[in-house]
């Protein structure tokens, strides 16, 4: 223990130093074994192959191109005759020739085929837009989903909402990415569109507004009960997921001002609240291509191009129909097959049901932004690089290196737990921290919506490396995107690889899977690690900063020779390698008449309590803590001692505990 002297006048203060110990240790269950052999590190990252292990083949995003039988694909200037004979090429015909320079002009930027000419519409003034017809031909019926069932770690809880109904202007408020430089509004409590292309278009009537009517389960379209609330928590949640590696803000809050950065994805029934049919009546959506960011966009412009309209279906539907509207505002067009009609539903095949974003995604468990990799794809255009070109990625959170990793976050003595967005296509995200000799379990979960299907982007492999960039330990299931592993460890700094990955084999000609293109978006890491395995209360990550392992450093020794034991300086805050640095009072104010009170000061460290206790007596009386300086957070760093007392000297003990 450390003692201070000090004298003045008749009174003497000796302050104490006291460590109080207050440790908390967790162990939990692992499941994940070992890889054998087969993976290296590569350059101080992940190895450039996928690796084979007893958890299968796991396909990187291919640079090639896909086998496909030629379609309609704009290379240059397309020109009029190019177009197959159908409804776009009569429609393009009456266009005026400046409105059909328009129209070729944004057919040329655009992947279409022939398959999906039927899909593709001009409006008098040369616009492009899709009418998407999302019949419900998934890998599995959304009929076999239940609008909203139960709770998860990382969707609404139903508890949240188990109060009363709300007025539709007062629908949950949520924000994905606030203050992001472009936004996407979920328009739930319906909306008045007026003086937008949509209006002036003959196809539509020439309607001078829209009173469109709010999305509703239960068919009252003034509140929105506590299901319906936490439905559009979870939809906004799904659509968050899609965009989640983007510099976009998805929101249900409308915003305070419009601009050509403000997507609008209106959530409505086919027809108004007056019988009038709305643009999508007959479709699941209908949106304009490649207008975001354009001036026209924005509804602070006369004959703007938004909104994207989307039928009102449920929950997991109606979130892959907003993604695919507000898809087709950024630029793209449907994925699809050279042997199909409609758009391309997905597949399962005994593994995970897997659909693209752009094609109907429907019951499927993950749905993606794609380039065309999967088997007789007719579409090669690349989701990412047109969207991103729009809107920017989000700013990588996570060095993907070992020099760049971050550190893994300890929130109690052997706890960890992180979270992270994986960004861009095969982009890991590294975390380095330091263990002892025992067992680390770490588990990676992806975003996985409470009901109905995942609604999942992101597939995880996670990897541990020790400090000279050998293997320990790789986990990708076949059969889930979440991954966890269990490894016994000697000690020492380890390096955890979140690794964005994929599964099965899509371009097989009965597909299975996912490459890793598309896998992007939300995780969240949680597990133990080995805090003190050689139980002298001094945590190994601490040792291991100071003492460079876990071993040489003796509690009740004093490394530094300063006074101070190495347990001691563990416990207040400060370097046991350095003589100058222990904890100690930094100033006083002292008493200059009889009744005035006694200031002390001390240094304090994040994570520690500061409590003080007084005595006039060290050798008979015991200490007794002051009651209004217990547990003093580290943002207090002084003490005012305003009773008189009759004895004539007094002593003042701080003690030093690690905050819970």
């Amino acid at each position: 223990m450390k003692q201070f002297a000090l004298r003045w006048g008749g009174f003497l203060a000796l302050i104490a130093v006291g460590v109080v110990l207050y440790m908390h240790f967790k162990a939990s269950e692992s499941r994940t074994e070992p890889v054998g052999s087969g993976l290296v590190l590569e350059a101080e990252g992940i190895p450039e192959t996928g690796g084979v292990g007893s958890e299968g083949i796991v396909p990187l995003s291919s640079g090639g191109e896909v086998h496909r039988h030629q379609g309609v694909r704009a290379v240059g200037r397309i020109s009029l005759h190019e177009i197959p004979s159908g409804e776009l090429k009569d429609r393009l015909v009456k266009l005026t020739p400046e409105a059909l320079d328009t129209a070729l002009n944004t057919l040329s930027k655009m992947n279409f085929h022939a398959n999906d000419l039927d899909s593709v519409r001009v409006n008098q003034a040369g616009g492009v837009y899709f009418v998407c017809s999302f019949s419900r031909n998934g890998v599995r019926s959304s009929a076999e989903f239940m609008p909203f069932v139960e709770e998860s770690q990382t969707a609404v809880a139903m508890s949240e909402w188990s109060g009363a109904s709300v007025p539709i202007s007062e629908p949950p408020l949520r924000h994905s990415k606030p203050g992001a430089s472009n936004v996407l509004f979920l328009d739930f409590n319906g909306h008045v569109v007026a003086g937008t292309v949509w209006n002036d278009d003959i196809d539509f009537g020439n309607v001078s507004s829209w009173d469109c009517q709010a999305w509703s389960l239960d068919g009252d379209r003034t509140t929105f009960s506590a299901i319906e609330q936490s439905n559009i928590v979870q939809i906004w949640e799904r659509v968050s997921e899609d965009f989640a590696p983007f510099d976009v803000d998805v929101t249900t809050e409308q915003p305070a001002s419009w601009n050509r950065n403000t997507g609008h994805a209106l959530i409505t029934p086919n027809t108004d609240k007056n019988g009038l049919h709305c643009p999508h009546y007959g479709y699941g959506g209908i949106a304009y291509v490649d207008v975001f960011g354009e001036r026209e966009y924005s509804y602070n412009v006369s004959r703007g191009y938004s909104p994207a309209w989307c039928i009102d279906y449920a929950l997991a539907d109606v979130a892959e129909v907003i993604s695919h509207e507000f898809g087709h505002n950024l630029g793209l067009s449907h994925d699809l097959r050279n042997q199909d009609e409609g758009y391309y539903a997905g597949h399962e095949n005994g593994l995970i049901a897997w659909g693209p974003i752009m094609g109907t995604g429907y019951g499927n468990e993950v749905s993606q932004w794609t380039k065309g990799e999967y088997y007789d794809s007719a579409e090669s255009q690349d989701d990412l690089e047109i969207i991103s070109k729009k809107v920017g990625y989000r700013t990588d959170d996570h060095g993907d290196t070992m020099a760049a990793a971050s550190v893994l976050t300890v929130v109690e003595a052997g706890v960890v737990e992180d979270s992270g967005i994986i960004e861009q296509t095969d982009d890991p995200d590294v975390f380095s921290f330091v263990a002892g000799f025992g067992e680390v379990t770490i588990h990676a979960n992806a975003y996985k919506a409470s009901s109905s299907t995942w609604g999942a982007n992101l597939d995880i492999r996670l990897a541990l490396y020790d400090a000279s960039g050998t293997l320990l330990a790789t986990n990708n299931p076949v059969s889930d995107i979440d991954a966890s592993i269990a490894v016994t460890v000697s000690g020492g700094q380890y390096y955890l690889y979140v690794i964005p990955t994929g599964v099965g084999n899509p371009m097989s000609n009965t597909p299975t899977g996912y490459t890793s293109y598309g896998s992007l978006g939300q995780y969240w890491l949680s597990g133990t690690v080995s805090s003190d395995s050689d139980n002298d209360l001094m945590p190994d990550e601490w040792e291991f900063q100071y003492f460079g392992n876990v071993t040489s450093a003796l509690a009740t020794a004093d490394f530094d020779q300063d006074g101070v034991d190495n347990l001691t300086e563990y416990i207040t805050g400060y370097d046991p390698t350095n003589a100058s640095s222990y904890f100690s009072m930094t100033s006083y104010e002292l008493p200059e008449t009889v009744g005035d009170p006694v200031v002390i000061h001390w240094p304090t460290q994040s994570g520690r309590l500061y409590s003080v206790s007084s005595t006039h007596n060290l050798k008979y009386i015991d200490f007794t803590p002051l009651s209004d300086a217990n547990d003093l957070p580290h943002t207090q760093n002084s003490y005012t001692d305003t009773v008189t007392y009759a004895q004539s000297s007094r002593f003042y003990r701080i003690e030093v505990r690690l905050e819970e």
